[in-house]
């Protein structure tokens, strides 16, 4: 599962990653998850020489109101028999472009965790996209695939999101390839690949924006046993 991330803002992110942005410049979230009205930024299959403000989470094209069902991830394993992700495949592949993400320990004190690049550089999420008319306003969207997870992450979740090298990503983008050989690179990034680290508890708090989680854990009670 993946539904809050770190990620830095649109001119940032198109300079990181060598690209234009095609919007008008948008502030980055170091708290940010997929709800009604959230964006995150990437690169579309169709034009990956320009970034892309997608709408996170998906609204499939052929919606005619905001989904009531969960699409901000997409389930590798089953993807292909979605409705709302099905017709994407091989045809409408993204890449979200984020610092980090964070992901909560399934343990009675659910401990929060920070995933990042261990080298520094962005993150790279395998995606789909999609492109909705139906609704007031034309709406570009995504969502973020996600698979069984790798050993790191796998020790604070059962679920991790797809997380690409440059060189895999451009496989992703890469409309000249046929789907099976696109999808081929959806597996699970080397552990060694990935940074984790326990912050604080305050990130639990969606509207907390201030980032004081990354000065470390919260300090457990001293136990008189």
């Amino acid at each position: 599962m993946c539904g809050r991330v770190n990620f830095p803002g649109s001119a940032e992110t198109a300079k990181r990653l060598g690209v234009n942005d095609s919007d008008t410049p948008k502030d980055g979230d170091v708290n940010g998850f997929a709800f009604k009205d959230s964006y995150v930024f990437g690169l579309a299959d169709r034009a990956p020489d320009t970034l892309r403000h997608f709408h996170w989470p998906l609204v499939p094209a052929w919606s005619n109101t905001y989904p009531s069902f969960q699409t901000h991830n997409a389930r590798s394993e089953d993807m292909a028999e979605r409705s709302a992700y099905k017709h994407l495949l091989g045809k409408r592949h993204c890449i979200i472009a984020i610092n980090g993400f964070y992901e909560w320990e399934r343990s009675r004190e659910k401990t929060p965790w920070y995933f990042s690049m261990a080298d520094e550089s962005l993150m790279l999420l395998a995606g789909l996209w999609d492109y909705n008319i139906k609704l007031d306003a034309p709406l570009l969207s995504c969502t973020v695939i996600t698979r069984e997870p790798n050993q790191i992450v796998g020790e604070v979740h059962n679920r991790m999101p797809v997380i690409l090298t440059r060189a895999d990503a451009d496989i992703w983008l890469n409309t000249k390839l046929l789907y099976h050989e696109r999808a081929e690179v959806l597996q699970p990034i080397e552990n060694s690949a990935l940074l984790r680290v326990e912050i604080g508890k305050s990130i639990n708090k969606a509207e907390n924006k201030s980032g004081d989680w990354f000065n470390g854990p919260d300090e457990k009670p001293l136990s008189l046993f």
